[in-house]
């Protein structure tokens, strides 16, 4: 996908995002009776405006990396360069009745809050609109293989035992699965299985590999060496892969490989890892049509739960999904709805792991990281771009809520402050909090940014290299 387009992807989806985040501060400081002098998206030099019946100007300015909603008082403070209380204090009657900072403390919470409320409800909008028009993949929770001296194994699992819950969080899908175990890595999590009809309580340590996903950046992932039976029927070939060098396709199912035959995805994987840099022959079948061809396995790095760096074998296929299942309004708002939590719980835990140390620091990245992800959903299809638009939502919501004065959870400790003690904090100690939070929020920008950056000279100079 070329540059523009993908920057225009981007900005698109920002600007969606930043739009509805502001509309959740701006409708419900409306029902509170608060005058909204400024509404605007984007920062730095007005490009349109347009005041509405209440007097807010509506406004578009050209750097679209953001935006705001800016209240009465604030207005009247920033155009009299007095302090806040100040300009309170000169308002007229009219005009304090409608100052966002004399309004009721849950009013000024709800105002607050609304914000990032806003992009969890628009997050389950966008998956719950995914979920009815392209419908959900839900695989049976079934473990159909064992991998022989995996966690699975060590710790009694059998293939046919169906996960009912890991470590206190329902299983509904195979994919429920693989998405807790992926983000817990090293840690020992309470299997309860059905088997036979009988359930039982299995504690499994899972293994932490380390791999590097699509951006090339390094990640720790869990691994518990248990799989369910995918057909040999290839859903993806990755771009200037050997595969596609041969001239294979989604949809074609591969039969043998130099001989043997082919009964699933693990098989097929069970003979190209050890085969790198070796020719095999494919036995291919694609609709009606039976061919051969010869694919030689690239050699990759792939680090096991030991750590002993190994090299194996990659062709760039991926196996074919199961067939989305149709489901009505009601169960997709749901599943938008348990999608959004799904992923602020995995947020939460990615950011509690990077602090601790378990995951590293080089998966937090700035505008190129995620524009980058922007143009690879697009890619993939306008399903996977609407994934990416309620993934970031639900993102920039979080990161909305940290406790970090000037962002909406650094207002909201304040708030809790006032609550608990009955007075708001010192004018002086907001303003030096907001400093520092500022100065919080600087750091963090540049560290995410210069991750981008250092990650794209390595990228450069190990091409050149």
């Amino acid at each position: 996908m070329d540059f523009l387009t993908t920057v225009a992807g981007f900005l698109a989806i920002l600007t969606i995002i930043v739009f509805i985040h502001e509309m959740g501060h701006f409708l419900v400081a409306r029902w509170c009776g608060v005058h909204v002098h400024t509404f605007s998206i984007g920062f730095g030099k007005e490009l349109w405006h347009r005041f509405d019946r209440h007097g807010t100007r509506w406004r578009i300015a050209a750097v679209p990396l953001g935006g705001y909603v800016k209240f009465i008082d604030d207005a009247n403070a920033a155009s009299a360069g007095t302090e806040s209380e100040e300009a309170l204090a000169k308002m007229t009657p009219e005009e304090r009745a409608g100052a966002f900072r004399l309004k009721p403390l849950w009013q000024r919470a709800a105002v607050v809050a609304a914000g990032p409320m806003a992009n969890f409800i628009l997050a389950i909008f966008v998956y719950a609109v995914v979920f009815g028009v392209y419908g959900v993949r839900m695989p049976e929770p079934v473990i159909d293989g064992i991998r022989d001296g995996g966690p699975a194994a060590r710790a009694g699992l059998k293939a046919g035992d169906r996960v009912l819950s890991i470590g206190g969080t329902d299983v509904k899908t195979f994919d429920d699965i693989d998405s807790i175990v992926t983000t817990n890595g090293g840690r020992e999590l309470d299997f309860i299985i059905d088997r036979g009809g009988g359930k039982l309580l299995i504690p499994v340590k899972l293994d932490n590999l380390k791999m590097k996903n699509f951006l090339d950046i390094e990640m720790d992932v869990g691994d518990i060496g248990a799989n369910r039976l995918q057909d040999a029927r290839i859903g993806l070939v990755s771009d200037n892969s050997p595969a596609q060098s041969a001239g294979l396709k989604p949809g074609d199912q591969i039969i043998a490989i130099d001989g043997r035959d082919i009964i699933s995805f693990d098989s097929l994987a069970a003979i190209i890892s050890p085969s790198a840099g070796k020719q095999l022959t494919f036995k291919v079948a694609r609709g009606d049509e039976r061919f051969e061809v010869p694919i030689t396995p690239a050699a990759k790095q792939a680090t096991l739960p030991d750590g002993k760096v190994i090299e194996v074998g990659r062709v760039g296929i991926a196996p074919e999904l199961p067939a989305p299942v149709a489901v009505g309004p009601v169960q997709a708002l749901y599943l938008g709805s348990v999608e959004t939590w799904s992923i602020l719980g995995k947020t939460l835990a990615g950011v509690r792991d990077i602090f601790v140390g378990r995951q590293s620091t080089d998966q937090i990245g700035g505008l190129t990281m995620m524009g980058e992800v922007t143009g690879k959903a697009m890619e993939a299809g306008f399903d996977s771009t609407l994934r990416l638009l309620a993934y970031f939502s639900v993102s920039i919501g979080l990161l909305n809520l940290f406790p970090i004065p000037v962002l909406d959870g650094g207002h909201l400790m304040f708030y809790a402050f006032e609550a608990v003690f009955r007075k708001p904090l010192p004018p002086k100690v907001q303003e030096i909090a907001f400093r520092i939070g500022f100065a919080v929020l600087l750091m963090l920008m540049v560290f995410a940014n210069g991750n981008d950056i250092i990650r794209k000279a390595k990228t450069l100079f190990g091409s050149m290299g």
